[in-house]
């Protein structure tokens, strides 16, 4: 017979998986579970806009972790229930068994707004939120209007469209016609970075010029929209891992017994910033150095080396490496280890895989050679960093 302390609790998440931010959540979940508690987890994806309300309660859950609705018969359950996100109606005054997890939004807003106000004297600054007024987007807004208006007496402007769907044909004609209506030079922040592609189309509709006349920041560093804009779009990027880690430790908390009389809200304040090519002044050095550097993170993994960039970018590997130190505080060659050795850390880490197999995927030649690389970089073997990594 099992001690209750050996239970095997059967946990129901449900995320909306479209999203890197969702993505990282569910990953932030599974490593601390995997390392704090007994969990058999159910996965259940977010299925589309609207059908979440028609998600049924599990009643054989132990506990539920959800950033989507659920049925309304929530408000009344007893299971232990993690929202990450903020206070819904379909919770109604449920306060037993229930707890919050987000990020401090209005702190990503002031960030957003601080770091757009470092980059130079700009003559206005933006903000586009969603034009459904969801808790984040009215949160990041009022961070960034009341981070700039205790800096400088700054012109601040908000796009509102409340009319029309994000991204439809009608949102963009009007948020082209509201950029065009900014001083320039100017610096816009977008909600998340789908909102701010969104930005980037508006600005081509107009032939604004970004970063030249219009600086763009997104939210969340969903590398692949990032990388594939044009420019790249720099991004904040919130610790989602972190937080899906600490929706799982409260919900954790929430399967023990307690008399619990109000929900309480936990935040994550971890973040920073990636800067890409939309925030950048584009000097003919600052271009040069910018299309090495998207040229390494596309290929890193790829075993390439400093030469091939170079030939790449048809200049001479002294010029190249030149303009890229001037601009990166380190060399080509640098950069492309130092790509190799994040996904070699994330991997090592997240699976099971070999080690052999993993250095040859992240682009090193020689197994042997990066693990003297590894060790002298990290201070540890590959093998060690995996065991510090899973416990």
């Amino acid at each position: 017979m099992k001690r209750k302390a050996d239970k095997i609790y059967r946990i129901w998440v449900h995320l909306r998986l479209s999203y890197a931010s969702g993505r990282d959540l569910l990953y932030g979940i599974s490593r601390y579970a995997r390392a704090n508690a007994h969990w058999n987890i159910r996965l259940i994806p977010f299925s589309g806009e609207g059908a979440a309300m028609h998600f049924p309660l599990p009643e054989e859950a132990d506990g539920i972790i959800t950033s989507e609705p659920l049925s309304q018969d929530a408000e009344t359950s007893s299971i232990p229930l993690v929202v990450i996100g903020t206070r819904e109606a379909w919770l109604g005054r449920r306060m037993r068994n229930l707890a919050f997890v987000r990020n401090d939004d209005v702190s990503i807003g002031r960030f957003g707004a601080d770091f757009l106000s470092a980059l130079g004297n700009f003559r206005s600054f933006g903000f586009v939120p969603t034009n459904r007024p969801y808790y984040c987007s009215v949160l990041r807004g009022e961070g960034f209007h009341a981070e700039l208006s205790e800096k400088k007496k700054a012109d601040v402007r908000q796009y509102r469209k409340k009319d029309a769907a994000d991204g439809s044909l009608n949102d963009l004609a009007t948020l082209a016609n509201w950029l065009d209506s900014l001083p320039k030079p100017a610096a816009v922040m977008a909600v998340h970075d789908i909102r701010a592609m969104h930005v980037l189309e508006a600005a081509n509709l107009r032939k604004i010029k970004v970063p030249e006349q219009l600086a763009v920041i997104g939210v969340d560093n969903d590398e692949l929209l990032c990388d594939f804009t044009t420019p790249q779009l720099t991004s904040i990027s919130p610790d989602h891992v972190k937080e899906g880690e600490l929706a799982a430790a409260t919900l954790q908390s929430l399967l023990k017994p307690c008399k619990q009389r109000h929900a309480p809200t936990f935040r994550s304040s971890a973040k920073t910033i990636v800067e890409r090519e939309s925030t950048r002044p584009i000097s003919p050095a600052a271009h040069l150095a910018e299309a090495a550097m998207t040229f390494i993170r596309r290929n890193a993994l790829n075993g390439i080396s400093a030469a091939d960039v170079s030939s790449n970018l048809r200049v001479s590997r002294r010029l190249c490496d030149l303009r890229f130190r001037e601009c990166h505080d380190e060399t080509m060659l640098e950069a492309i280890l130092r790509v190799r050795f994040t996904e070699l850390k994330r991997r090592l880490v997240s699976s099971n895989t070999p080690i052999g197999k993993i250095t040859s995927a992240c682009g090193f030649d020689c197994e042997s050679h990066a693990k003297r690389l590894f060790k002298k970089r990290f201070g540890m073997s590959m093998r060690e960093w995996r065991a510090k990594g899973k416990t």
